[in-house]
């Protein structure tokens, strides 16, 4: 059975991470191929980080380093998601929240 704790990176879903990006890079205008490629490129970079990390192949001095940097990545779904939900919600008096 595949353990899906296996692909995480300080507490954050590389399968998530992976999904959100995609699907945030299709908001820029990225279709098709471009998404495919994105998400093999991405995918392959965090599930082989967080697989090297556990396996011990990341000096542990470089872990903190890198698990900042997918929790930042994560953060920045977030805020993108908190943004998408506020403005769907109120329109055009979200943009008095925002200033």
């Amino acid at each position: 059975m595949l353990d899906f704790s296996t692909f995480m990176i300080g507490g954050v879903s590389v399968i998530v991470l992976v999904t959100g990006w995609v699907e945030f890079a299709k908001r820029l205008g990225v279709s098709g191929t471009g998404c495919q490629v994105l998400a093999a490129v991405l995918g392959s970079l965090f599930v082989g980080l967080a697989q090297a990390i556990q396996m011990g192949l990341v000096p542990e001095v470089a872990v903190p380093w890198i698990t900042v940097v997918v929790v930042g990545l994560g953060g920045g779904l977030a805020a993108v998601g908190l943004y998408d939900l506020v403005k769907r919600r109120l329109g055009d008096a979200s943009s008095k929240l925002f200033v």
